[in-house]
C-alpha cells in the first residue's frame, strides 16, 4: 500500500480500474455521488464505515485493508480526531522573517492573565497573516477550536454576530436571539476566536467584551490598524519587516540576512524565476525595500516589477515617485502614507485597461471569478479573454490574490488597503453608479438559477456557491435596499430565503427579508408574495409563529388575488403547517390536498412530493399510519427520481416513524439508521439529533430501556450544543418517556415541569403523541400533589438543568 498518493487519489485510481463510474461506486457503498466526489478530491474524510465499504467495493486485499482504512483516517493534511476544529485559512505562501514576532505574540496570546490580544499596525504591515500563522500553532491547545471570521467585507455591523455565529457553528433557536445563542454557545467552550480587520465596526469592540464576559475560556486574537480600547486589551504592535545595514560594499549574503530582502528575492523569483540575488544588485534592493519602509504589502508589490525593471530602474522609478507624491492625505500615518505611494506607482504602471478593471473590480466585496468579472468589469465590448488576461496581469502584479473556495472556483480577492483604494479610483472614474448596478444585476441572476437548483441533485453545489458568494450577494442586497429597488430586492430575497433557511442564517434573513417588504419601489405582487411566503419559514425558524402565521396568511391571500397557481400552492403548505402545529389537523389536511391538485395541474414534481409529505404527517396526526406510509413512501420515491437528498431523507425518517405506529420496530429502527446516517452526510446537525430521537422511540416501543436513555442522552447534547429549543424539549420529553417506562413517575413530572414554559414547540405526530400519553400516566397515578412538587422543581431548573436529581425526593 503506497503512501505517496492520497487516498482521494488511490480511490479514484481503483475505481477507474474497475470500469466503475462514481454513481456506481455511490450505488455500491449506499452513499452519494457528492461524497464520493468529496472523498476522490480530497475534500472530505470518510467515516470508519466509509472506509470500510470502500475496501470492499474497491476489491482491497484482505491484508492491505488495514492498510487502506488506516490511510482514509490518517491522511495528511486532513485533521486528526484529536484535532481541533478550524476554518483558519491556508496561506499560499510561507512567512518570511516573523519568527521573532510569532514567539512574542504566542507568548502573550497564552499568558494566563491574557485573554484578548490585539496586533495593531498600518495597512500593509502583515497583521492578517502573522495572526493566522501563530493561530495554527497554537490550535491544539484549544479542543473546540480555533476559528476565523473575516470582517472586512462586513459594511454592517448588524452582520457582526450572524458571521461570528456562522464561524462557530453556531445555530439559530426559535425564539431567542441569535447574539444569545452565541453567547450560550461560548460559556463552557475553550475556544480561540480570530477576529481579522475590526478596526471599521465599532460594534465588534462591544460585542467581544460581550462574549470574552460570557465565555471565560474564550480568547480572542484580534488584528486592527487601532486597539479596541476594551478594558484587559493587551496590544502587540506588528513592526515592519527588518532592512539590511547600511554601508557600503553591501553583499548578497549580508543583505540576504534581512527579512525584507528575503521576501522581495522571494516574490520577484516567482515571478522571474531567472533573478537572483547578487552582490551587484544587493543594495538597490536593500534600497527599494527600506523605500518602502520595509512593509510587506508593499515590498510584494514592487517586487512583481521584476518581470519589466531591474533592479536599479526600480529604485530610480520608486525615489521619483516618493519625491514627487506630496499631495497624499496627510493626517495618515507615515508608513501608510507610503503603502498609498506605493500603490499609486503600481497603479500609474497599469495600461489604460488594466487601470480601468482595477478599479471595476473594487465592487467585489468578496472577490471574484473570471466569469462575475467579465459580467460586472466587462461593459465595454470587451473581447473574449480580455478580462481574464487583465485578472492574471492584476494577479502577476500581486494586486489582486487568488484563492479557492467550498465551491472549488478560483476567486480573486484585493488586499483590503488595495480595494479601498481601488474603490477611491472607481468613485473618481464617475462610474460607480453603473458598476454597482451590473454587479447587483448579476447576482440576482446567480442567485435566481440557484433558487431554481436548490430543489435537485444539483443542491449541495448551489449551496456551496452561495456559501462562497456570500458577502457579494450581502453587497447587492444592499444597493437594492439603499436605491428603493423593490423590483430587485423582493426578487433577491425570494431568491435566497431558501438558502438561508437551510443554512441557518435565520437572524440574518429576518433582516433582509423585512427590509425588502418595507421597499416602496414598483414591484411584482408575485414576487411579494415569494418574499411573505418565505419569511413566514424564516419566522417558523425563529420561532415566531405569530409572525410566520401572518406570513403565510398574506402570501396565500394576495396569491389568490392574483390566481397564482403556484403561488397558491407554496403558501397552502406554510398555512396548514400552521394550522396543524395549532390542532386543527383536518382543515390542514384540506388545505394540502388543495396544494397537490395544484402541483399536479402544474407538472412540478418537488412540489407534489412536498404536499404529499405534509398530507402523511396528517395522517399521521389522525391515526392513520398505513395511510400515512402510503403518502411518505410516494413522496420518498419522487424525491429519489429527482436526486433531491435534502427530501429523500425526511420522507426516509417519516416512513420510519409510520412504521413505528403500525408495530413494526425492526423496519423503522432500520429507516432512522439510514435516515441518521444519511443527515450526517448532509452535515444537518438538527436531522442527525432528530434521527437519534426517533431510535430512541423505536428503542422505548421495544423495551430496550437503556438503548432508548442513550439515544435521547445523546440527542439532548446535540441539542444544547446547537442551542436548539424545540430540539431540547423533545430530548427531555422522550427522557421523561424512559422515566415512565421505568415507573419513575415523579423525575417523569420533573422533566415535564421543566419544559412546560415553553411553548408552540413544533413536534412530529408520533412526538406529540407519545408525550400526551406519557404525561396522561404521570397525572394518573401519581397525584396531584406530587406531581405539583415535582413539577415546580423541575419548572425551577429550566431546559438547562440536567435533571438527573428530580426522582430523588
Amino acid at each position: 500500500m503506497t503512501v505517496d498518493a492520497t487516498f482521494g487519489q488511490l480511490v479514484k485510481t481503483r475505481r477507474r480500474a474497475l470500469d466503475l463510474t462514481q454513481q456506481d461506486l455511490a450505488s455500491q457503498v449506499g452513499y452519494s455521488v457528492i461524497t464520493i466526489r468529496k472523498v476522490e478530491t480530497d475534500e472530505r474524510r470518510p467515516s470508519r464505515e466509509l472506509a470500510e465499504r470502500l475496501a470492499k467495493c474497491l476489491h482491497i486485499a484482505p491484508d492491505r485493508q488495514g492498510a487502506f482504512i488506516g490511510l482514509a483516517r490518517r491522511q495528511a493534511g486532513w485533521a486528526d480526531d484529536r484535532d481541533t476544529p478550524t476554518n483558519l485559512p491556508t496561506p499560499p505562501t510561507r512567512l518570511i522573517g516573523r519568527g521573532h514576532e510569532q514567539a512574542a505574540v504566542r507568548t502573550e496570546l497564552l499568558r494566563q492573565d491574557s485573554r484578548m490580544l490585539t496586533l495593531v499596525g498600518p495597512p500593509g504591515i502583515g497583521k492578517s497573516r502573522l495572526s493566522v500563522e501563530v493561530a495554527a500553532e497554537v490550535r491544539p491547545l484549544f479542543p473546540d477550536g480555533v476559528h476565523f471570521v473575516a470582517l472586512a467585507p462586513l459594511g454592517d455591523e448588524a452582520l457582526l454576530v450572524p458571521s461570528i455565529a456562522t464561524a462557530l457553528g453556531v445555530r439559530e433557536v426559535p425564539g431567542t436571539p441569535l447574539g444569545t445563542a452565541l453567547l450560550d454557545h461560548l460559556r463552557t467552550r475553550r475556544l480561540l476566536l480570530l477576529l481579522d480587520d475590526c478596526e471599521h465596526l465599532p460594534g465588534a469592540a462591544r460585542l467581544v467584551a460581550e462574549m470574552l464576559s460570557a465565555g471565560p475560556q474564550l480568547r480572542v486574537l484580534a488584528t486592527s490598524r487601532a486597539p479596541l480600547h476594551l478594558r484587559g486589551e493587551r496590544l502587540f504592535p506588528v513592526p515592519p519587516l527588518r532592512l539590511a545595514d547600511d554601508g557600503p560594499a553591501l553583499t548578497a549574503e549580508r543583505a540576504a540576512r534581512a527579512a525584507a530582502v528575503e521576501l522581495f528575492v522571494e516574490r520577484a523569483h516567482a515571478v522571474d524565476p531567472h533573478f537572483a540575488l547578487t552582490d551587484a544588485n544587493a543594495a538597490d534592493v536593500a534600497a527599494i525595500c527600506a523605500g518602502v519602509d520595509g512593509l510587506p504589502l508593499a515590498i510584494e508589490l514592487v517586487a512583481a516589477r521584476i518581470t519589466l525593471l531591474s533592479p536599479p530602474a526600480i529604485l530610480a522609478r520608486l525615489a521619483d515617485r516618493l519625491a514627487l507624491l506630496t499631495d497624499g492625505p496627510r493626517d495618515l500615518p507615515e508608513r501608510q502614507q507610503t503603502l498609498r505611494r506605493t500603490i499609486d506607482w503600481s497603479y500609474d504602471l497599469l495600461d489604460p485597461a488594466e487601470q480601468r478593471l482595477f478599479a471595476r473590480l473594487a465592487v467585489f466585496t468578496g472577490g471574484c471569478t473570471v466569469a462575475s468579472a467579465e459580467q460586472v468589469a466587462g461593459l465595454d465590448g470587451e473581447r473574449p479573454g480580455t478580462i481574464l488576461h487583465g485578472l492574471t496581469g492584476l494577479a502577476d502584479k500581486n494586486l489582486v490574490r487568488q484563492e479557492v473556495r467550498g465551491d472549488g472556483e478560483r476567486y480573486a480577492v484585493f488586499f483590503d488597503m488595495i480595494r479601498e483604494y481601488a474603490l477611491e479610483r472607481l468613485v473618481a472614474s464617475g462610474e460607480e453608479d453603473r458598476i454597482r448596478a451590473a454587479h447587483a444585476r448579476y447576482f440576482l441572476d446567480l442567485a435566481e438559477i440557484a433558487h431554481g437548483q436548490l430543489g435537485g441533485a444539483a443542491q449541495e453545489q448551489w449551496l456551496s456557491r452561495l456559501d462562497a458568494e456570500h458577502n457579494n450577494l450581502r453587497a447587492a442586497l444592499e444597493w437594492h435596499v439603499q436605491s428603493d429597488d423593490a423590483e430587485g430586492g423582493l426578487r433577491l430575497v425570494a431568491a435566497l430565503w431558501k438558502f438561508w433557511h437551510i443554512r441557518s442564517h435565520h437572524t440574518e434573513a429576518g433582516r433582509w427579508t423585512t427590509l425588502a417588504l418595507h421597499l416602496t419601489g414598483e414591484h411584482d405582487p408575485a414576487v411579494r408574495a415569494r418574499v411573505l411566503y418565505g419569511a413566514g419559514w424564516i419566522a417558523v425558524d425563529r420561532g415566531d409563529h405569530l409572525l410566520a402565521r401572518a406570513c403565510f396568511g398574506e402570501s396565500l391571500n394576495l396569491c389568490r388575488r392574483l390566481a397564482d397557481p403556484r403561488g397558491i400552492a407554496e403558501a397552502l403548505h406554510g398555512v396548514g403547517v400552521m394550522l396543524q402545529a395549532s390542532g386543527s389537523g383536518r382543515q390542514a389536511l384540506t388545505l394540502f390536498e388543495e396544494s397537490l391538485e395544484l402541483y399536479r395541474g402544474l407538472g412540478d414534481d418537488e412540489g407534489i412530493a412536498w404536499s404529499l409529505d405534509h398530507l402523511g404527517e396528517g395522517r399521521l396526526a389522525l391515526d392513520d399510519p398505513a395511510g400515512a406510509e402510503a403518502l411518505f413512501e410516494a413522496a420518498h420515491t419522487i424525491f429519489g427520481r429527482l436526486g433531491h437528498a435534502w427530501g429523500a431523507v425526511i420522507t426516509l425518517d417519516h416512513l420510519g416513524l409510520a412504521g413505528l405506529v403500525q408495530g413494526d420496530h425492526a423496519a423503522a429502527e432500520e429507516r432512522f439508521a439510514r435516515a441518521l446516517e444519511l443527515f450526517g452526510e448532509l452535515g444537518s446537525t438538527w436531522g442527525v439529533a432528530t434521527a437519534v430521537a426517533h431510535l430512541g422511540r423505536a428503542a422505548l416501543a421495544t423495551g430496550n430501556l437503556e438503548r432508548a436513555r442513550e439515544c435521547f442522552g445523546r440527542c439532548l447534547a446535540l441539542n444544547r450544543a446547537e442551542a436548539d429549543r424545540d430540539g431540547v424539549v423533545r430530548s427531555l420529553a422522550g427522557l421523561a418517556g424512559v422515566a415512565v417506562a421505568e415507573h419513575d413517575l415523579v423525575r417523569a413530572a420533573g422533566l415535564f415541569g421543566a419544559i412546560s414554559a415553553v411553548s408552540r414547540v413544533l413536534m412530529d405526530p408520533v412526538e406529540r403523541a407519545c408525550q400526551a400519553r406519557d404525561l396522561a400516566v404521570v397525572r394518573r397515578h401519581l397525584g396531584d400533589e406530587p406531581v405539583a412538587r415535582a413539577w415546580a422543581r423541575g419548572a425551577a431548573g429550566g431546559l438547562d438543568a440536567q435533571h438527573e436529581p428530580v426522582g430523588a425526593g
